[in-house]
């Protein structure tokens, strides 16, 4: 693999991340607490990295045999994320205990770290569609060392943008703690806005699809 092709992969897989989505409203709900937005991102970065294994695994070729599965997985996703935004906005934020919050326990905000990046269409549409390009069989690297690599850049990158995000919003925060409650609306209505988003986009191209069988 020629650092050509990996600055390449890099940068495809950068523009993917940076586009905002459920990743990042996730990562900014992480940064109106104190002390999980580790546990946080590291759970997404532990869901991305399991989607490619799952897809160097094969997941990915019965993805694009069944073509029902990549909207049953992304509707999951879209309800997950919805759920979680309305929970957001039923529950005030206090500007003077936000920052020290413990309603949720690290490991809960790891686990739904991963929930969310499972269920995350884009990330499991980047595994699928761009890492495979990049990967040659008669590379002396072999396939399995290449995706290690791939991954591992990918995996990477997401650890330092979404932790930019959460720490960047705490520190926000932290210096304008009156700002809280907008932001905990903010980051509830991004989910909500989101997940109510891609459903909408679902059931259009699956209506407009049987319409013109």
């Amino acid at each position: 693999m020629t650092l050509s092709l990996l600055t390449s992969f890099w940068l495809i897989s950068f523009l993917f991340i940076i586009s905002p989505g459920m990743d990042w409203a996730y990562a900014i709900s992480a940064g109106t607490t104190k002390r999980y937005v580790l546990p946080a991102v590291s759970g997404m970065v532990v869901g991305h990295l399991l989607i490619i294994l799952l897809i160097a695994g094969g997941m990915g070729s019965l993805i694009q045999k069944l073509p029902l599965s990549l909207p049953i997985i992304t509707s999951l996703g879209a309800l997950y994320l919805l759920w979680q935004g309305i929970s957001r906005l039923r529950t005030p934020a206090n500007p003077l205990d936000t920052l020290t919050s413990t309603s949720y326990s690290p490991i809960q905000w790891f686990r739904k770290g991963i929930t969310i990046s499972l269920l995350n269409p884009k990330v499991i549409m980047l595994i699928i569609a761009i890492l495979p390009q990049f990967i040659h069989p008669q590379s002396s690297w072999g396939v399995p060392l290449q995706i290690t690599v791939l991954g591992g850049i990918h995996c990477a990158t997401c650890l330092v943008i979404y932790l930019t995000v959460g720490y960047g919003m705490q520190y926000l925060l932290s210096i304008y703690p009156q700002a809280t409650n907008y932001v905990n609306y903010l980051s509830g209505f991004a989910m909500a806005s989101i997940g109510l988003l891609l459903l909408v986009d679902i059931l259009t191209k699956q209506f407009t699809h049987y319409v013109n069988i």
